[in-house]
């Protein structure tokens, strides 16, 4: 793993952090992530089922339900078609790392960044029967609850701090160091809009722990130069998908006290496709969901193309997918001094 980029200043750390929308917000997450408030209306399940051909995504699917806590039920039932896409992921990379698996011992590894209660990688480390193993940060302590009822600490571990508390420093500890030499894979699951627009440091921080010919993952919401575009991006997710598990009324409040304080840390498609392009060698756009995008990056173009390979298709209805025209690779031209690549 690489050293830490530079020193970090606690103190500076702890000021911008409470200043940040995560902190804001954090009476509201507390309330989603014990499940005081915007409980989903109904049990989660797709009503896409029948179109998902895979056994083992659909596996992946009803284990990701079961464990999931209240705040990532919640988070399942906002985006729209976020269940299945994380099912097709999860079993994709579970794929990967069976076909990379060299002897019977070898393990691989998954960062998730600021991912609720780890719903998500507890239900890879059981697909993959422990191949990956999970590590997930979170700020919100009431996330840890719903993990430790869940995980099994064999293979999923939880920081319950920001990720911008996470250091190499730490992953050398006893209790972090079976990550001590970097990860796999690492997912960015919508965070870093919720702490400022400075793509090009968030990612930096990360990709520090990435391994060498690693896959890193970001789902992002991202804004739009059109305000009229991007509010009829949210008026079909609103009306269209999550009155499936919310309340006319809930869906309005959300609207009206979270979304200014959320799209204050988003940024453009173009703006984080330059961010990344800067500094991975192969970057795509494998999904797109209302004004979610989700990308994979990695400094190994063969890691990828073998990843794409394995993955399956998206489910979802095609009128959700905004961003058609541009699935594929999107390696930005006007991505800046490639050797920001290495910071």
């Amino acid at each position: 793993m690489k050293k830490s980029l530079q020193p970090i200043d606690e103190t500076t750390l702890d000021r911008d952090l409470q200043r940040s929308t995560m902190f804001k917000l954090a009476g509201h997450f507390h309330s989603l992530a014990t499940g005081a408030s915007q409980v989903p209306l109904q049990p989660l399940d797709s009503h896409l089922r029948s179109e998902i051909q895979d056994p083992e995504v659909l596996e992946y699917h009803d284990r990701l339900i079961a464990g999931a806590g209240p705040l990532f039920s919640h988070f399942l039932a906002s985006v729209p078609y976020i269940l299945e896409e994380l099912a097709r992921v999860g079993v994709a990379m579970t794929r990967l790392a069976q076909a990379n698996s060299s002897d019977a011992d070898q393990t691989f590894s998954l960062f998730e960044v600021d991912a609720f209660d780890g719903s998500n990688g507890r239900a890879l480390t059981g697909h993959s029967h422990g191949l990956i193993r999970t590590f997930t940060s979170s700020p919100n302590l009431a996330n840890q609850i719903a993990f430790e009822r869940h995980a099994d600490p064999a293979l999923s571990l939880f920081f319950p701090q920001s990720v911008f508390k996470v250091t190499p420093a730490l992953l050398q500890t006893p209790d972090f160091d079976q990550f001590s030499e970097g990860f796999d894979f690492i997912y960015e699951m919508a965070a870093f809009q919720f702490y400022t627009c400075d793509r090009a440091g968030q990612i930096s921080h990360i990709k520090q722990f990435l391994k060498p010919g690693g896959l890193v993952f970001f789902l992002e919401k991202l804004n739009h130069p059109n305000p009229d575009e991007y509010l009829r991006r949210e008026q079909i997710k609103d009306e269209e998908f999550k009155t499936r598990y919310f309340s006319e009324e809930e869906i309005r409040w959300k609207r009206q006290q979270m979304l200014e304080q959320m799209q204050n840390g988003q940024v453009t498609f173009e703006e984080l496709v330059s961010a990344l392009s800067a500094r991975f060698k192969s970057v795509h756009l494998i999904w797109s969901s209302s004004n979610f995008c989700e990308f994979v990056a990695s400094d190994d173009p063969e890691q990828l193309a073998q990843f794409l390979d394995l993955i399956g298709g998206v489910v979802q209805p095609a009128k959700f997918c905004f961003e058609a025209a541009r699935l594929g690779s999107v390696v930005s031209s006007l991505s800046g001094d490639k050797e920001l690549a290495n910071g």
